[in-house]
């Protein structure tokens, strides 16, 4: 069988490479096989009289050893390199070269292809020496630190020992690692930082004698583990996202902590080679260096993460703890510090305490061999493009939470939140699709679930809800001694219960149930067993049940609690005549808790001749809201409004019952006697045994409004206010002392002590001799809850002399909710009613200025509105 023969275009312009036994068999490869990167110049190990030489090459592994010579060349000089041996192995290689003690011979990598074509590593140094460096122990290991020991024998004076330490294990690794110098001693330490936990380095010691490396042999360490607290390592600076208190590689806010290239996942990466990073955005991906480090629980900030922390805080250049940077406030005055960090490339850092270089997760997409960063310094900050292997700090964020897993939430009973009376509870729908991976820490607490971003709500507007799934309108209740009964609801209406029993495991958030949760019919085919619990609070419940090895399926509940909160309050209507007419309990409206406080508008479409029975039940409002009231604001029979008196209302749960009733006109209820009805609130008729004034053919429309938080009963203060100008001739709230009380006794609200006589005295430096642009009695609150509140001025003294003056001009008005008696307002309802006191002169009446006091006495009539039959 022929062989293929490649050829390549490599030395001239299309540079032929042949190979084979055939001339007449070949193939033709476009791309070269080498580029000016494939050769690498290793590192030296070096005697008194001999050196191993090592070197890699990439890009050979499909070629037969035959198709090529790998070796170095050596000389006396870098720019003499007139020797030449060819080496032993395939990807990595090594020669042998003789020569004599403290003799410097240079070096260089090459791979000559079918003796035409040479490819070239750098050229190197080294040194023949008796000196030796030898690797010790690695002791003092934390989280983020170790100290690490080595020794040297035969070292001159002028050279220099330490440490190498990696993230990459193997001996030319290691040896091109991250270099930590110390004067060089027969035994030393060196202290290092900016680890991540958990994580395995390793290191050998090292002698440079300038012209060439000695190295010890390689050792390794693990750090030890770090717990990331969701609660006390981040801080919300009222951003989207909260930041952590700390660099990564640290674990307190003045440490550097590590340096980072862009994917590099152990910060000790050299290489200047942008195929040794990344060349994506590693935000949430398996390259998030802080989801790595901090046990995915916070990423690293994309870059307009940190645009947003630059633009919405405020920063000051400080010091703290002798440690120079940056100290960011919030929007709600919370702070983090970041440290000036510096940066690295290769070898050689610099900047430390005076360039901050942080690193985002974001790749430069207009040249993907640069990373988005942001700088700063004590003058200037902004945000910047740098090589993907230049090592920056890093500092994480995170929008995850430590919700605390209470197991006692789930005792009671909860509910499939698929819309059975229309609403959804807590969820959009009673399924939500995840990804198999999904559990408490990524739905409840929020943290990063790299590469698994899969959040489907089976939902009303998707129309994955209701009977698609069968009824299945039961419950699953769950009792503390470790039992659950599930109480179904099939699809021919057809009730079933079953017990089982569940165990649940605290800490990994999972239930262990015997029987089939409640979960309708759903395809899936895992209902019982290991479950993940992925919510749960004293609303809402989600169960994961997995379906295949990539997608898991969220059956989620409502509970009893949430139930009974968001049950509607019905409206029901009780309106019938004498002869019969009408109707006893039309329910006329259903009002949601989130919707109940304000006005509403039902229309009931029917007939009444006359009224002998007439009353409004809101269904449970008392038991939900013990001090609500409910106001009747507006009547239209056959769409024409009639006239009504409020104040001959009754109002509450006059029943006993728990349900708030207004009762309108009824020859059984409280405002009548002998079946018939004492005071009319529909005319001015005593003693009717029904209202001929109610009655309607067609329609019956009532506007109220819903009061939850208070029924306007208590006692109100009613004040004094005026003011000649903006300046210093001004009077606000003067009371006096005088109080009234809205009294609610009997089902029926009432004025108690509405009568009032305040008398102001000039105070020094106020001046109303002129008049006032505005004098009235203003009583806070009151007009909310009773829009028909009716006042009367009842006598006016100025100077001690009584005041004669229009009472028709003197207006009831409002600044809702405060109610307000206008004798004047330029800015009020007098100022187009007309003043009762005399004509304005601009703003100012005259008429009403005074030069030592000004009394005022009224009285508080009415709180509805009493029409005029």
């Amino acid at each position: 069988m022929k062989n293929k023969i490649l050829f390549g275009i490599m030395a001239l312009v299309m540079g032929i490479w042949a190979t084979g036994c055939s001339d007449d068999d070949y193939a033709i490869n476009q791309q070269p096989l080498l580029t000016d990167n494939s050769v690498v110049t290793g590192s030296a190990d070096v005697t008194a009289i001999s050196a191993t030489l090592h070197g890699t090459v990439s890009g050979l592994e499909s070629q037969a050893s035959s198709a090529y010579v790998i070796g170095f060349n050596y000389g006396t000089a870098a720019d003499a390199l007139t020797e030449r041996i060819v080496a032993t192995g395939g990807e990595t290689f090594t020669a042998t070269v003789n020569g004599s003690l403290n003799q410097t011979i240079y070096y260089q990598a090459y791979v000559t292809l079918q003796g035409k074509v040479t490819y070239k590593g750098e050229v190197k140094s080294l040194v023949l020496t008796n000196a030796r460096a030898t690797t010790g122990d690695a002791t003092q290991i934390g989280a983020n630190k170790v100290t690490l020991s080595g020794s040297l024998i035969g070292f001159p004076a002028d050279a220099e020992g330490g440490i190498i330490v990696s993230g990459i294990e193997g001996t030319e690794n290691v040896r091109a690692g991250v270099r930590i110098a110390t004067v060089p001693k027969e035994s030393y330490t060196v202290d290092v930082e900016g680890l991540l936990a958990n994580t395995t380095y390793y290191y050998m010691a090292y002698l440079d004698l300038g012209a060439g490396m000695v190295y010890g042999e390689e050792k390794s360490f693990t750090t030890t583990g770090h717990t990331f607290d969701l609660d006390n390592d981040l801080v919300d600076l009222g951003l989207s996202t909260k930041w952590a208190k700390y660099n990564l590689g640290a674990t307190s806010e003045t440490e550097i902590g590590g340096l980072f290239g862009f994917g590099d996942k152990t910060g000790f990466n050299t290489s200047i080679d942008p195929a040794s990073y990344a060349s994506a955005d590693i935000y949430k991906t398996a390259n998030d260096l802080a989801y790595k480090a901090f046990e995915g629980k916070v990423t690293m900030p994309t870059i307009a993460e940190f645009e947003e922390l630059f633009a919405l805080c405020t920063r000051e250049w400080v010091e703290v703890e002798g440690v120079a940077g940056y100290k960011f406030t919030g929007p709600n005055g919370n702070s983090i510090f970041m440290p000036a960090a510096g940066s690295r490339t290769q070898g050689t850092t610099t900047g430390v305490g005076v360039e901050g270089c942080y690193l985002s997760g974001s790749i430069n997409v207009s040249d993907t061999q640069f990373a988005m960063s942001y700088h700063f310094n004590s003058a200037l900050a902004t945000r910047a493009t740098t090589p993907v292997y230049q090592a920056l700090a890093i500092r994480a964020v995170s929008t995850a939470k430590n919700v605390p897993f209470d197991r006692s939430l789930l005792y009671g009973k909860w509910y499939i939140d698929n819309g059975q009376d229309g609403e959804q509870h807590v969820f959009e729908g009673p399924f939500t699709q995840w990804g198999k991976t999904y559990d408490w820490a990524i739905v409840s607490n929020g943290q990063p679930n790299i590469g698994k971003e899969i959040h489907w709500e089976m939902g009303t507007e998707n129309g994955w809800i209701g009977y698609i799934y069968g009824v299945d309108y039961g419950y699953m209740e769950f009792f503390e001694d470790g039992t659950v009964n599930i109480h179904r609801l099939t699809d021919d209406g057809v009730t079933t219960d079953e017990t089982g029993k569940y165990t649940i495991d605290e800490a990994n958030k999972v239930i262990d149930i015997d029987i089939n949760v409640l979960c309708a019919n759903t395809w899936v085919a895992g209902k019982s067993g290991k479950l993940n619990i992925l919510s749960l609070t004293s609303d809402g419940l989600q169960i994961a049940l997995p379906n295949t090895d990539e997608y898991a399926y969220s059956v989620n509940y409502y509970s009893q609690r949430k139930a009974e909160a968001d049950a509607k309050i019905p409206v029901t209507l009780l309106c019938a005549s004498s002869d019969g007419s009408g109707t006893w309990g039309t329910e006329v409206g259903r009002l949601a808790p989130t919707e109940l406080a304000g006005q509403h508008t039902f229309t009931y479409e029917g007939s009444c001749s006359d009224a002998m029975v007439f009353a409004l039940d809101f269904q449970g409002l008392i038991i939900k809201y013990p001090n609500a009231f409910v106001r009747i604001d507006e009547m239209k029979c056959d769409g024409s409004a009639i006239k009504f008196n409020a104040n001959n209302f009754f109002y509450g749960d006059i029943e006993g019952n728990g349900n708030y009733r207004i009762e309108l006109f009824n020859i059984y209820g409280k405002g009548a006697a002998g079946g018939n009805v004492l005071n009319s609130a529909f005319s001015n008729s005593q003693n009717l045994g029904s209202e001929p004034a109610l009655h309607f053919r067609n329609s019956l429309e009532i506007t109220y409004t819903v009061f939850t938080d208070g029924n306007g009963a208590g006692f109100y203060v009613p004040t004094v206010n005026m003011a000649y100008d903006w300046g210093n001739n001004q009077v606000w709230s003067y009371n006096q002392g005088a109080m009234f009380e809205v009294k609610y006794e009997n089902f029926q609200y009432s004025i108690v002590g509405g009568q009032f006589d305040i008398k102001y005295q000039l105070e020094e430096g106020k001046d109303f001799s002129n008049g006032t642009m505005m004098t009235f009695i203003e009583v806070v609150g009151l007009y909310g809850f009773f829009p028909g509140t009716h006042a009367t001025l009842d006598n006016l003294y100025l100077d001690g002399s009584e005041i004669m003056f229009d009472a028709t001009k003197v207006l009831d008005a409002n600044e809702s909710p405060k109610y307000r008696l206008e004798l004047w307002n330029c800015y009020g309802a007098t100022k187009t009613g007309g003043c009762a006191f005399g004509i304005p002169d601009e703003d100012i009446i005259k008429e009403l200025g005074f030069n030592s006091s000004i009394e005022v006495k009224f009285t508080f009539r009415n709180l509805f509105v009493v029409p005029q039959w």
